[in-house]
């Protein structure tokens, strides 16, 4: 989570400067390709950080259960 977290603001200026360029087939630019890894990235702190929250109240995390038949969400 840290090293994601150090990462973060190296990526998104990255991906800022990436709007200069364009896939040359799609004619789309780069930084709005590139910026779904910032989302990524983005999502994994904050789900480890919902994760070390339950931890250091001494809930432990749900964990799935791949026989249960569910909806998926």
């Amino acid at each position: 989570m840290v090293l994601y977290a150090a990462s973060l603001p190296a990526s998104v200026k990255y991906i800022t400067f990436m709007k200069v360029e364009s896939a040359s087939y799609l004619k789309i630019r780069f930084d709005l390709l590139f910026s779904i890894y910032a989302l990524f990235l983005v999502a994994v702190i904050v789900r480890y950080l919902w994760i070390l929250s339950h931890l250091l109240r001494g809930k432990d995390p749900e964990t799935s259960d791949s026989t249960k038949v569910s909806s998926g969400l």
